[in-house]
């Protein structure tokens, strides 16, 4: 009787879910369907994201634009596996700044995002006036003093590394290192100094003795945090509670960890929340260079009743200033520079005559805030190809590869079809319409949109940085790239990323001689490339085994 009636609740079940898939899938309107995929952007798919959907299927991390030429469509239809939800991806441009540019109608999936309100809500993790109240309060931090800030420390960090690298390195003033795991600790102590008012020195700070009152030093504690995020994200907080009163076998150790690198963080944020407050509160804000920090804190320390809007309560600033340390996103996009540079040597020697010309002697060992209005105009303005490579760099390897919204409200996108011809060319381009229902997933599919030879040629694929570069005959298509975002929600550092970045690279080549390590130098290319170029679909996306060899340069004659 037992097992019937389990029979009938599993039939049940199976008819009600197909019922629903149906439901789902009649309302793609021409747009054609992939069947059922993961949830973007849930934890669930960044854990099983390297093999499942399989590669070359729609919502597979690595399926680039096949999925698009498969189905001869910029736009298809899915259907979640949990909730049975439609689920538009987008590889086009037009269609997708429509919908990163009408927030009202394409709201945040902020659901995808609660993982990350660990100590409370943030930035990252709100919408609507919560999300303004929060960009409102962060924005005036991202000024030009800032990004002066963030060249100063960029060129201090980089230096210490150097000395560090050649403090290490082999009689032949060579060094093959993992880029990530230094790179990590670079963008780190930038940020912690020009974000947060946390100078951190390499040699100074690298103690592991934790101070008076915490169990983990300040690094550490970032460190280790960081490493265990998606263990935290993908538990539930009920198992997370338990774990604290009851052993758990297997995973008990592993939360227990995770645990305790949280609540190390927590303290030394709380620390530097009370410093930062006691120098307000004795009119000592000039001891504060790092603007966000300084804002972050003013909101929090203003009357409930601020007719600006610009408070932030206890739980927001500590969970602000978390998600501040938490994306490591320029070590990683710095770590696949490193690698794109060791397999063409020849972009390199761009990079490297681009540097002489604006440091003929040797590359700045400190710097001021007159040196960065100086050089950063002519990296980013007179003489482009640097920073053409780190866009390139991200256009190849986004720090997020996929963005989610909820439809709001019955609405109409334009997506385009297409014909493959058989030399690979797209044609036969076409507009129709999508009919999006409210409560509809919208994935805007950023890997794909980058590799769209409707914008990118048949090359997309290809490392290629001219494509930043605008010419008399050409110019690189702006909608097309959305390696910061666009919209409302568009990166809010996305300056502070690139003064860091394009400092730290360029010092880098000018400095450096990049090449693959002697265990990669007998294969051919195209396995020097798979094997340096390898990521995984974490949170961010994020390189694996990116080794490399550094060679100092020789003083300039």
């Amino acid at each position: 009787m037992i097992t019937l009636f389990a029979l009938l609740c599993f039939a049940w079940l199976v008819v009600r879910s197909a019922k629903t898939y149906l439901t789902a899938s009649r309302s793609f309107g021409a747009s054609p369907q992939a069947g059922i995929v993961l949830r973007p952007l849930s934890p669930l798919s960044s854990v099983l994201g390297r093999w499942f959907p399989l590669q070359h299927q729609t919502g597979s991390y690595f399926a680039k634009f096949s999925s698009y030429v498969k189905y001869g469509s910029t736009c298809i239809g899915t259907v979640t596996l949990w909730g049975m939800i439609p689920t538009l991806w987008l590889s086009d441009a037009q269609t997708i700044k429509t919908v990163a540019a009408e927030s009202r109608v394409f709201r945040k999936d902020v659901e995808q995002y609660e993982t990350l309100n660990i100590y409370g809500p943030n930035l990252l993790g709100t919408e609507g006036a919560d999300w303004k109240r929060h960009r409102r309060v962060a924005n005036p931090a991202f000024d030009e003093a800032t990004n002066a800030f963030v060249w100063m420390e960029t060129v201090r960090v980089v230096n210490e590394w150097f000395a560090e690298l050649d403090s290490k390195a082999g009689s032949d003033s060579t060094i093959t290192i993992d880029v990530l795991e230094d790179l990590v600790q670079v963008t780190l102590f930038v940020l912690l100094s020009a974000g947060f008012g946390r100078r951190v020195s390499w040699h100074e700070d690298s103690s592991t003795e934790p101070p008076s009152g915490h169990k983990l030093a300040f690094r550490a504690a970032v460190t280790t945090t960081i490493s265990h995020l998606l263990t935290r994200a993908l538990t539930p907080n009920w198992i997370y509670a338990l774990s604290a009163r009851v052993r758990l076998p297997l995973i008990g150790p592993i939360l227990a960890e995770t645990r305790e690198s949280f609540d190390a963080l927590r303290l030394h944020m709380l620390d530097l929340i009370s410093l930062s407050r006691a120098w307000m509160v004795g009119g000592k804000v000039s001891n504060m260079d790092a603007g966000l920090l300084r804002s972050l804190v003013e909101a929090n320390m203003t009357e409930a009743n601020d007719v600006h809007h610009k408070r932030l309560t206890d739980e927001e600033l500590l969970s602000d200033i978390f998600v501040g340390h938490l994306f490591q996103t320029s070590a990683h996009s710095l770590s696949f520079a490193m690698a794109l540079l060791a397999l063409y040597p020849a972009v390199q020697q761009k990079i490297y005559e681009e540097t002489l010309r604006i440091w003929p002697d040797d590359c700045p060992s400190t710097a001021s805030s007159s040196s960065h209005k100086e050089f950063m105009p002519q990296l980013i303005f007179f003489t482009a190809y640097t920073l053409a490579v780190f866009q390139e760099t991200i256009r190849l390897f986004p720090p997020l590869t996929r963005l989610s919204k909820i439809a709001q409200a019955d609405t109409t996108l334009t997506a385009h079809r297409s014909i493959p011809s058989s030399s690979g060319e797209i044609q036969g381009i076409t507009p129709f319409s999508v009919p999006v229902r409210r409560g509809s997933i919208v994935a805007i599919d950023i890997m794909a949109l980058h590799m769209n030879p409707m914008y990118w040629g048949q090359d997309a694929e290809e490392f290629k940085p001219e494509r930043f570069i605008d010419t008399e005959t050409y110019r690189w298509p702006r909608d097309a790239f959305f390696g910061f975002s666009a919209g409302p929600r568009s990166c809010i550092g996305q300056r502070f990323a690139l003064t860091e970045n394009v400092c730290a690279l360029a010092s880098l080549v000018r400095s450096y001689e990049i090449s693959v390590p002697n265990y990669l130098a007998g294969k051919p290319f195209l396995e020097q490339k798979r094997l340096l170029l390898r990521w995984k679909p974490l949170i961010t996306t994020t390189p694996i085994n990116c080794v490399v060899r550094l060679q100092r340069r020789m003083p300039v004659a």
